[in-house]
């Protein structure tokens, strides 16, 4: 999406078709754009002799390059967005978030950060500073730990990034009643809005999204619904739903007969335990009764999920590789997985006044790291090798018939 955008900004509108293996985008429209499996490519090919396939993904590159290669693509047939592009922005604008879900850290005992707003000045300051340093800044992530729906000028930032030919990605819990906001965040038409839920009522929900109100997040998808076609605008919604052993029967079922009605897309995750100082404390044996209560809800627990994700090699860490991660306040973290402020884990204190190229050698220095790697926590974190993952999740007993 962001790739498109880019295109389109720099006077190229030849784009004809996004390619994804997931069945769940396939005949899909994403931003206008129709998306089609990758059996597909043989026949665009015939019909487009200059077909050019741009492989614009953070993971998987390589397993797509196999792919092509099986299906007898040279190498002049495609390019790496990788080679061009190798810095991924996020920009947790809010400080804080209105839900206490004890998966998060915004629900973890012990876990503080500072509260607060990210001044629009700052924000265009750090998108044109992100831009002059990078020179190809295709998308940006609004959201970090942070509900960025707080944020009164989230539509602004949205408009200032499009204004620089940069596409826009906001997640949110969507249990906001700022109607206005949300309004305003349609009209401003960013591509991508995840929306993260853990049930379809509130005897499950409640207990995953503490502080939610189910009730008024599905209010709000209809609103999202109307908005959309009111403004005829090609947001992509993406309904995330986080599975439970208490929420994967009925309420996965009429969640996802919601989505069908309004024709948003659905996508499910293993729910999993963030962030990254949690989850060390736990590896190293450190009794945790809060998170104990929650392990009692997961289909995959921790131990489980990182010895079957475990399995795919990775080289160093996506996370601390590819993305630089902007707080609310100018600090920069070491990736987008710790929370807390501590000296150690931070590697600028201003992002501003600090170079990208101080900024990726203090990436090198920080300790956490080789101990998250050490614990094979990135790929935990990753979900990688989901199809263990499911069989894993599919030994469990589900409260949820």
């Amino acid at each position: 999406m962001g790739f498109s955008r880019f295109l389109a900004s720099n006077g190229h509108s030849g784009v004809t078709a996004f390619v994804d293996s997931d069945p769940a985008l396939q005949d899909k429209q994403v931003n206008g754009i129709s998306v089609v499996s990758p059996q597909s490519l043989p026949v665009l090919r015939e019909q487009y002799p200059s077909l050019m396939i741009v492989i614009a993904v953070a993971l998987k590159e390589q397993e797509i390059i196999q792919m092509l290669g099986d299906m007898n693509f040279g190498s002049d047939e495609y390019k790496a967005y990788s080679n061009y592009c190798t810095d991924f922005y996020t920009i947790d604008v809010v400080g804080t978030c209105n839900l206490k879900c004890p998966s998060c850290a915004h629900g973890s005992e012990g876990m503080e950060s500072p509260r607060g707003l990210m001044p629009f000045d700052n924000f265009k300051k750090v998108v044109d500073k992100a831009i002059s340093e990078t020179g190809i800044v295709s998308h940006i992530s609004l959201f970090s730990w942070g509900e960025p729906l707080l944020h009164p000028k989230l539509g602004r930032m949205v408009d200032y990034l499009h204004q620089n030919g940069v596409a826009a990605a906001v997640s949110s819990n969507l249990s906001i009643k700022e109607d206005k906001l949300l309004r305003k965040l349609i009209q401003s038409s960013p591509e991508y809005l995840k929306v993260s839920l853990s049930g379809y009522y509130p005897d499950a929900y409640n207990q995953t999204h503490t502080g939610g109100d189910i009730n008024l997040v599905k209010s709000n998808l209809y609103r999202l619904r109307y908005l959309i076609d009111k403004y005829q605008v090609t947001t992509l919604v993406d309904v995330n739903y986080h599975l439970y052993t208490n929420n994967c029967g009925k309420n996965l079922r009429k969640m996802k007969a919601l989505c069908d009605e309004l024709g948003f897309l659905f996508s499910t995750i293993y729910s999993l335990v963030m962030p990254i100082e949690r989850l060390i404390s736990h590896c190293k044996g450190v009794e945790n009764s809060q998170l104990d209560r929650l392990r009692s809800l997961l289909l995959v627990d921790i131990d489980e999920g990182i010895g079957a994700s475990s399995k795919v090699e990775i080289n160093g860490c996506p996370f601390r590789d590819n993305q630089i991660n902007i707080n609310w306040d100018l600090t920069v973290p070491v990736c987008c997985i710790v929370f807390n402020r501590n000296p150690d884990i931070m590697v600028a204190n201003n992002y501003l006044k600090t170079s990208m190229t101080k900024i990726d050698a203090a990436k090198r220095e920080v300790k956490l790291c080789g101990q998250c790697m050490a614990f094979g926590l990135p790929a935990y974190n990753m979900g990688f090798n989901r199809d263990r993952w499911a069989e894993i999740a599919g030994t469990k007993e589900i409260v949820d018939s």
